[in-house]
């Protein structure tokens, strides 16, 4: 078995459709850095399934479409087609040649192909598994992976010898199992509690369908006995609806009389306003006067501060000028000294100068005349050697001509042969590509109509089918949600239930008693009654230690129990005989706060218990007023108890403190939130199966669109359309290049026959002008001799003329450069005198110019003080008016506030009026609401009209109210009935049964599935071990023939107990060296190394073909010998295509393939000689 071709279009790098034929042996792919080598492997890759784009060296799988170039647009597909010629049936197929393809449309649509036909990724990965050849085997190996492969993890390493062991499949079926397990377990977990909730609900139902009937009963009773309450409440309400209607009209009347008082007030505190804002405005320019004298005094004292500042500067601008007057006489003496003796230096340079001066202007004329005598004669050597030059270039250029006039005669001779057959042959190809164009063109019409019509038929389809999906995910969420809040709520249910069965908050002696239900007939006090959630602690406060009291129903019963608690050593308990208190009277009337009243009980039988424990308990708010009723009277027994559970007797012992916790209190808390969970759990289950059976519904009707056919044929009509218009296009471009041909042929021809003429007569003609150059070039030479000899006499009197001249311009530099600085030196000291007279003048100036400012400032310091003098004694008048201002100001602000107190008791006894008339108002509204809804309740519940009833009518509300709280009592007793019990409980015991059958089936399911598990386990095992075994002898053997005979290496099971999941530690050694981790070896190394584990592995397990991409990068010659070697070693089984660089690696292929980029950015493939192949690789 091998590879047979490799056809790439669209794919990174290679934009056009590029083949590669391959076959046994060892063949190496050539080519510069960047052509697009490597993008044949990962063409390779992912046609045989790889679907991560990280390994195929891009950021997201649409970036391998090709993009365009700047010459080339971007292509919509990337196809890759894979030919294995399965020769030896290692794929298990029938077919001995199998072609596997992958498409991928920039639409994100991918498509795999299995001999044409489409496939699912799926059967690709099947048809690879455990052959060595998958995505992730190692039938394709990179230089990076060389690092993984002997990296410190483990999992790359592994995945070689679980796909070499042929354990893949194993391990796949095993997480399978174990994730069915999983789920089994949860499943078994939730049928348990699920069985575990039925029964205990069963158990209740058949309890609740003894008592609905009395509850029926006790209801239509209750019913008549408040129908005649509400008609004598509707009455009293009537009545006093008529007194609030008169006090609205007689508050309405004093609302109106204090808002004239409010008036009158208004309009005398407006006039108070307008006076005091009058005062205010008055004493307001007073105090703005004042502000304004203290702001012309503060100027005038800044200004006195700053004249006086001016006057100090003034002073010191004088003494520094006269300090300047005396420094610039001294510089003026000083100066007058340097010029003269400046004036007869330069006095005595200027004749040494003139004189150097007419010496160097000799020189120069004598050396000007010789250098422009050697000028006309080497320019006139110049002119001879051009024109030899020009003659020479001129005979070779015509002779070069002459050669290629000749050369080009004999290949236009050779393409007018060419161009006759070519052009014979190109007739008959342009017929055949005219009938196929016409024959490609039909089949293209046709393939178009069946793929507009399967389009047609897949956009419906996907639409209707899309609808469902989104209504399924949201069916499937609401199920979801749905199912996780039931959980939640049976969890809820069931540690309630075990909290209330265990007797959790009772003494261990209830406890049990309260298990030991098959040998007594006992029952605590806490499962007879309850009440109300806020009377719960008020309840277990008053009952105390007796909350927790066992109810016997005779006297046997009761010492039974004893008799059990003593055998069990379980302490003791309070027990009440049910026979010994049923003959006590009850307690017919009671006052409305009786905490007995509250109580409900849910046998009636247990009336007199209640009666017993809680005959002299009443409901109050606090201790307060216990100890308030308690002193206006009450029975020697009375007790009394709060909301809080705090309870206060006659006797005076007082039971108080913080919260109480435990006993009967949280049993009833406990039991109430029970039956509440489990009240909740029967509403989830029923929204549960109805979300089931409307997803059920939808995904029946997705079924029926028969999605997946419909997208099939439209891919199978896309695919034909596709390979009809590329059939079409190809005939039409042969067909267009054929014609072409034919009309280029004729042309060249006709043109090639008249160039042969042309250049014949040319050749003629250049002969003539090769023989007239070689005249001229001989007269030439001659003349050129002549004047060399003279050049070289007048070159030696030219030098000489140099010399003298270099001599006297020294003289003359020096001597004029002593001038110029002299007379530099005396223009500096003329400019330094003018500065200085400059700078004299302007002190002078600046003197008399101080002394005036000095006398003009004095006297303005002087005006300034004699104002600010005049300002100050204006101060005294201003602060008077304003003390005068302020005693005005006060006396109208008490004036003010007196009558905005008036105003404000006014304003208030109108707001309390209009507050009482609106609590009047609400009141009489609530009333009539009142009224309404006893008109619509009697009307709604009783089927009756209420209407108001005689003054004089005498109904005994006490005793009517009484009859209707006993009634209540009996029903509330009775906690909540289910009315229909026998019916679910006939019901749940079907369901129940079938959950224990379900439950015994997964436990069976379980069973069969850990035993499979097992076996799976064993299996994998043994074969895993086996292939280790033989790939560690292969290893040692291939490192020691790598490295030399002392080298060592090892292959170990870091968690040998593991067998399955253990990591594979790698040692090696080379010969002389100890490395402590594979870390420490040289790339060469590490890379021999992983040869040496890879082909290991082939011994064992050979892959039928092996991709390596640049894997001899870090080899050195030698290495590359041994490598090949092995390579060679294992070419007989398997095919193996080498991506290199080394020269080496190509002597010892069997062919090669040369990868280039001759248009930018585009690879293509090429045919090369090794020389060739040389060039591109270096």
């Amino acid at each position: 078995m091998y590879l047979g071709k490799l056809l790439v279009q669209g794919f990174k790098s290679f934009a056009s459709a590029t083949e590669l034929c391959f076959d046994p042996g060892i063949t190496a792919i050539v080519g510069p850095n960047g052509c697009g080598k490597s993008n044949i492997v990962d063409a390779l890759r992912w046609v045989i399934g790889e679907q991560r784009a990280r390994v195929l060296r891009s950021d997201k799988m649409d970036n391998i479409i090709f993009n365009g170039t700047s010459k080339r647009r971007a292509v919509g597909l990337a196809e890759v087609q894979l030919t294995i010629m399965n020769t030896r049936g290692i794929l298990p197929l029938e077919y001995s040649e199998v072609m596997l393809g992958r498409r991928l449309y920039r639409s994100g649509e991918a498509e795999y192909l299995l001999n044409g036909v489409p496939c699912r990724l799926r059967d690709i990965t099947d048809l690879f598994t455990d052959t060595g050849m998958g995505a992730g085997a190692y039938s394709v190996i990179e230089l990076k992976m060389i690092e993984e492969i002997l990296s410190e993890s483990t999992q790359d390493r592994r995945r070689l010898f679980e796909e070499a062991s042929g354990i893949t499949r194993y391990k796949k079926r095993r997480a399978d199992a174990l994730r069915k397990l999983d789920n089994m377990k949860s499943d078994l977990a939730r049928v348990r509690d699920l069985k575990d909730e039925i029964s205990a609900r069963v158990r209740s139902l058949k309890r609740q369908a003894t008592i609905a009937e009395r509850y029926l009963r006790y209801k239509s009773e209750l019913s008549s006995a408040q129908l005649t309450l509400l008609q004598f409440e509707y009455s009293w309400l009537a009545f006093e609806e008529e007194d609030l209607a008169e006090d609205e009209a007689r508050i309405a009347d004093l609302c109106m009389d204090l808002t004239s008082k409010l008036h009158a007030h208004d309009a005398q505190l407006e006039a108070l306003k307008t006076r005091f804002v009058s005062e205010q405005r008055s004493a307001e320019a007073n105090r703005q006067e004042l502000v304004r004298h203290e702001q012309r005094v503060t100027e005038l004292e800044g200004e006195i501060r700053l004249g006086q500042a001016n006057l100090k500067m003034i002073a010191r601008d004088l003494d520094r000028l006269l300090l300047e007057g005396e420094t610039a006489a001294s510089e003026s003496a000083e100066l007058s000294d340097d010029r003269e003796s400046v004036s007869a230096a330069l006095s005595a340079a200027m004749p040494q100068a003139a004189k150097a001066a007419q010496d160097l202007d000799e020189a120069i004329s004598i050396r000007d005349t010789a250098r422009e005598n050697l000028g006309l004669l080497e320019r006139e050597r110049n002119s001879f050697q051009e024109t030899t030059n020009d003659l020479s270039q001129q005979r070779a250029g015509i002779q070069r001509l002459v050669d290629r006039l000749q050369g080009r005669i004999t290949h236009l001779r050779i393409e007018d042969d060419r161009l006759s057959a070519e052009q014979e042959s190109g007739g008959e190809t342009d017929a055949g590509a005219a009938k196929a164009v016409e024959a490609a063109n039909h089949a293209l019409e046709e393939a178009k109509q069946h793929l507009d019509a399967a389009r047609s038929e897949r956009t419906a389809t996907e639409t209707s089918n899309e609808a469902l999906a989104r209504r399924i995910t949201h069916a499937e969420d609401a199920v979801r949600l749905a199912e996780k809040r039931l959980a939640a709520k049976l969890g809820e249910a069931k540690i309630l239930r075990d909290l209330v069965d265990a007797y959790e908050f009772f003494p261990d002696a209830v406890r049990y008693l309260s298990a030991q239900t098959e040998d007594i007939e006992v029952t605590a006090l806490g499962d007879l009654i309850t009440c109300e959630p806020k009377y719960r602690a008020a309840l277990a406060g008053a009952l105390g230690a007796y909350g927790t009291c066992m109810i016997a129903k005779t006297e046997a019963d009761a010492e039974a129990a004893a008799e059990l608690l003593r055998l069990g050593d379980m302490g003791r308990a309070y027990f009440i005989v049910l026979e010994n208190v049923q003959d006590r009277p009850l307690v017919n009337e009671s006052p409305p706060n009786a905490l007995r009243t509250l109580v409900r009980l849910r046998e009636e039988d247990c009336a007199p218990i209640v009666d017993l424990l809680l005959q002299d308990v009443f409901l109050v708010e606090s201790l307060e007023e216990a100890r308030v009723m308690l002193k206006n009277g009450g029975g020697a027994n009375d007790r009394y108890v709060t909301l809080k559970g705090e309870w206060i007797d006659a006797r005076g012992m007082v039971y108080a403190g913080g919260d109480e916790e435990g006993g009967v209190y949280s049993y009833l808390v406990q039991r109430d939130n029970l039956q509440e969970a489990s009240d909740a759990c029967s509403k989830l289950e029923e929204q549960v199966e109805q979300t089931k059976n409307l997803l059920t519904e939808i995904r029946t009707a997705q079924r029926r669109l028969k999605l997946k056919e419909v997208v099939d044929q439209a891919r199978i009509a896309e695919a034909k359309y596709a390979e009809a218009s590329r059939t079409a296009q190809n005939c039409a471009q042969i067909h267009e290049i054929a014609s072409n041909r034919l009309g280029e042929l004729k042309h060249r021809k006709s043109q090639v026959e008249q160039e042969i003429l042309d250049l014949e007569s040319e050749v003629q003609s250049h002969g003539d002008e090769l023989q007239e150059s070689d005249e001229k070039l001989a007269e030439i030479q001659k003349h050129l001799k002549l004047v060399n000899d003279k050049i070289e006499s007048s070159a030696m009197q030219l030098e000489a003329a140099q010399n003298t001249h270099i001599g006297a311009q020294a003289v003359a530099v020096k001597t004029a450069s002593e001038c110029d600085r002299l007379k530099g030196d005396m223009k500096r000291l003329e400019q330094h005198k003018v500065r200085l007279d400059k700078r004299v003048a302007q002190q002078r100036r600046d003197h008399a110019t101080l002394m005036q400012a000095q006398k003009k400032v004095s006297a303005q310091v002087h005006e300034l003080t004699r104002k600010r003098d005049e300002e100050r004694a204006r101060r005294k008048d201003l602060d008077n008016l304003s003390a005068q201002d302020k005693t005005r100001e006060h006396e109208s602000r008490v004036e003010l506030e007196q009558v905005n107190d008036r105003l404000r008791k006014g304003r208030r006894a109108l707001q309390e009026a209009k507050q009482e008339e609106a609590d009047v108002r609400v009141k009489r509204s609530a009333v009539t609401a009142r009224l309404e809804d006893m008109v619509h309740r009697a009307s709604e519940e009783y089927g009756t009209k209420l209407t108001k009833i005689s003054e004089n009518t005498e109904i005994d509300e006490v005793a009517l109210r009484e009859e209707i709280k006993q009634k209540e009592r009996k029903l509330q007793s009775m906690g909540n009935v289910n009315a229909l019990a026998l019916e679910e409980y006939e019901k749940e015991n079907e369901r129940l049964e079938f959950i224990e059958t379900q439950f015994s089936d997964l436990e069976e399911a379980q069973s069969t599935l850990i035993r499979t598990i097992r076996e799976i386990n064993r299996t994998a095992s043994k074969q895993f071990i086996d292939t280790f075994v033989l790939i560690r002898e292969n290893f040692r053997e291939l490192f020691c023939e790598l490295f030399g005979e002392k080298a060592k290496c090892e292959l170990d099971l870091t968690v040998p107990e593991d067998v399955l999941e253990s990591p594979i530690a790698v040692t090696a050694r080379p010969s002389g060296k100890r490395p402590v981790s594979i870390a420490q070896l040289s790339s060469g190394e590490k890379t021999l190394t992983a040869i040496a584990l890879l082909f290991a592995i082939y011994l064992v397990k050979p892959s039928p073909f092996c991709f390596l991409d640049e894997v001899d990068a870090p080899l050195d010659d030698v290495n590359v010998e041994h490598f090949m070697r092995l390579i060679r070693r294992f070419s007989s089984d398997t095919q193996f295509v080498l991506v290199t660089h080394n020269k080496r690696t190509m002597e010892m292929a069997d062919r090669l393939y040369g990868v280039t980029m001759q248009e930018e950015g585009v690879s293509s493939l090429v045919s090369v000689r090794f020389e060739e192949a040389m060039a591109m690789a270096g």
